[in-house]
């Protein structure tokens, strides 16, 4: 195939199983930003989140041939990578924190969790409001008990789907909505707490 840019993901990874260094050349392009970007809300650290990118690339150009359709390949590349990170924070005890102050994605101004989550309001902030409420944010979150931030990362930084969520971290639909659910929760409940304390 010459012809990748609008080629479907999955025959981009047939191409890359083939040892197409072009076809991994495009799956690169495709989703090297995003998994960086995810490597980073995870670790807080640009060289830790490079190199778990690098790692979860290396993976899929050894492993595109053991590839099973059943699942999206973005799906496939989130989990390489969320399984990295997760042993990665284990076994240095890191703390996972969403990185609300640089833009990522579809939200550049890094707003779209303060709005729901703090203000509960959909009245704009100003910008000292904003950076209050990060502040406090990034310290609610680090207190969130594991399995819940994680999902939290995955649902508001990297806005994906419960499914692909659930594939990811390989567990039911309906413990992905339990542990959002119960985030929320514990992060309004936290940040009335550090508001207090803030006083």
């Amino acid at each position: 195939m010459t012809e990748r840019t609008g080629a479907r993901d999955e025959d981009v990874l047939k191409e890359v199983a083939r040892g197409e260094q072009a076809a991994f050349a495009e799956l690169l392009r495709r989703y090297e930003n995003a998994i960086l970007t995810f490597c980073y809300s995870f670790t807080r650290d640009r060289g830790m989140a490079e190199d778990l990118a690098q790692e979860t690339f290396l993976r899929v150009y050894r492993n595109a041939a053991r590839y099973k359709p059943m699942a999206k390949v973005s799906t496939w590349l989130y989990k390489i990578a969320a399984n990295l990170c997760i042993n990665e924070i284990k076994r240095n005890r890191l703390r996972p924190a969403l990185a609300l102050d640089e833009p990522a994605g579809a939200d550049p101004e890094g707003t779209r969790v303060i709005e729901r989550l703090a203000s509960g309001e959909d009245a704009p902030l100003t910008g000292a409001e904003k950076h209050e409420i990060q502040g406090l944010i990034r310290r609610a979150i680090d207190h969130l008990p594991d399995d819940q931030r994680t999902t939290l990362v995955l649902v508001e930084y990297h806005h994906l789907q419960y499914q692909e969520i659930a594939e990811i971290l390989g567990v039911s639909v309906s413990a992905i909505k339990m542990r959002v659910k119960r985030a929320r929760e514990t992060l309004r409940e936290l940040l009335k707490v550090l508001q207090m304390e803030n006083r």
